[in-house]
């Protein structure tokens, strides 16, 4: 039955319909998307997390190498499935393809709670966290009604992603556009302030190499390293949306995660040079504490903006991205009609996007930032570790043949490497942290229990249009 499904992969990579979709997106514009879902929250508020979770700075730097190293294989083999497959919804397309309904619904199931719905939640209260650096007088910390549980800044987390919801709903020619130049604006901002804060003389290298405090918890800084690489696999997601997707997809997958590892890599040793090792705690706001030691409150004030607008980048992209799952799910029967709706002014699913927000907005009215991080980082694990697995699944003699898509240079090594790291990772991660690596795995299993009982009472649609696709294929 597998093999049935990936039969005819190669002639639907050249044959792929978007469903209305526009095809407006180039190669800068999807990189962009990569660049600003990735550079966002997990940069500038996991480095403390990971510093006290593995004790020194040089164990520090090993693990977001890892993550680096992690994130690059994961990339390679997204590039292959996106340019067989180049359609709107990422992971959920690629697994309904080729391993069937459940499995496409799980996918998307967790890409709505965990992967994009907590994440938008927890980068907009990183967001919020940088804000009240530099509007003290707001508040923000406060109650906004007595009684409520509400605080302002959780308030303030809801309306950035509502606003931007809105934004995001006029169409992805404007979304690009805004990505591009968020994407261009936090690339020279970060170069700018690693190399003023080394030329300060105000850190010392030494503070790399001495330990403090080594907690062991290294598959748990790994977790929490996913969570800040995650979204390298942002321009897949728009694959339906993407021009000459063969070309520009591998290109963008690829070059956006080494231009981001980079950076993070550049971001880290800056932040190790700054903060001494005892004056490392686990605070979201690290870049904020690294930028008043080496320029003092006004630079801190100054860096602390940049950080903000690429934590707001990150929320743009991720509010864009999601969405393009549960439109191509509801295409497919497997998520409620409306959301595969497109806004008649400007293509955009903007149904999807509205509901994604408001499911946002809930996770961020929680103000719970730490459990969102693992949260979100153990169910991103399990779902890019499975999804790198399918191309096992391929036959070979479609990846032995001349069609034009990407393959995966290393294979079988390289999703080999994806899928092993990421179980490990989150198999120590659920005995080191249990309660949300383990929530992770509870979502997964309420995902399933949803699929079959939405089936037995005949609320899912009828077969997808992939699986009749498959079925003319067949008989031809």
């Amino acid at each position: 039955m597998l093999n049935q499904r990936t039969e005819g992969l190669t002639q639907f990579a050249g044959d792929a319909q978007t469903h209305g979709l526009r095809r407006a997106l180039g190669v800068w514009g999807a990189t962009a998307f990569v660049v600003s879902n990735m550079v966002g929250t997990g940069i500038f508020t996991v480095p403390s997390f990971v510093r006290m979770a593995t004790g020194t700075g040089l164990s520090a730097l090993g693990v977001w190498t890892v993550g680096a190293f992690l994130a690059l294989c994961g990339a390679l083999c997204y590039a292959e499935l996106a340019t067989r497959m180049p359609e709107a919804g990422g992971e959920y397309y690629y697994l309904h393809r080729i391993c069937g309904r459940l499995w496409g619904f799980l996918s998307g199931w967790i890409s709505f709670v965990v992967g994009f719905s907590a994440a938008i939640a927890a980068a907009a209260l990183a967001a919020v966290a940088y804000a009240s650096d530099l509007f003290p007088s707001w508040h923000l910390s406060q109650p906004l009604f007595e009684g409520w549980g509400l605080t302002r800044g959780s308030t303030l987390a809801g309306v950035l992603v509502l606003a931007l919801a809105i934004f995001h709903s006029t169409g992805v020619r404007p979304s690009g556009r805004l990505q591009t130049l968020l994407a261009g604006l936090v690339i020279v901002s970060t170069l700018v302030f690693v190399i003023a804060g080394v030329s300060s003389g105000s850190g010392s290298w030494s503070y790399v190499t001495q330990p403090h405090a080594p907690t062991g918890l290294w598959w748990i800084a790994l977790i929490q390293v996913s969570f800040a690489y995650s979204g390298w696999n942002a321009a897949a997601y728009l694959a339906g949306e993407v021009m000459n997707p063969g070309r520009t997809l591998p290109r963008a997958l690829v070059l956006g995660t080494v231009i981001v590892a980079l950076l993070y890599l550049a971001l880290n040793l800056l932040f190790l040079y700054a903060i001494p090792p005892d004056r490392w705690t686990t605070t979201i706001a690290v870049g904020s504490i690294a930028a008043d030691r080496l320029f003092g409150p006004a630079g801190a004030q100054v860096v602390s903006l940049v950080i903000m607008l690429a934590i707001i980048a990150s929320i743009s992209a991720m509010t864009a991205a999601g969405p393009r799952i549960y439109f191509a799910m509801a295409k497919d029967g497997l998520a409620p009609s409306h959301m595969g709706r497109l806004r008649r002014s400007s293509q955009a699913p903007a149904t999807a996007i509205l509901i994604q927000a408001v499911a946002a907005v809930a996770l961020a009215l929680t103000g719970a930032f730490e459990s969102l991080l693992l949260y979100v980082g153990s169910a991103l694990l399990l779902l890019a570790g499975l999804t790198a697995a399918t191309l096992f699944f391929l036959p070979r003699h479609e990846r032995n043949s001349t069609a034009r898509f990407f393959r995966t240079p290393g294979y079988p090594i390289t999703p080999a490497i994806v899928v092993i790291l990421m179980v490990v990772a989150w198999f120590q991660g659920l005995r080191e942290r249990p309660l949300p690596t383990g929530l992770a795995l509870v979502t997964v299993l309420a995902g399933a229990g949803i699929f079959y009982f939405s089936r037995a009472r005949g609320w899912l649609g009828p077969a997808s249009s992939i699986e009749k696709a498959e079925e003319q294929r067949m008989s031809h």
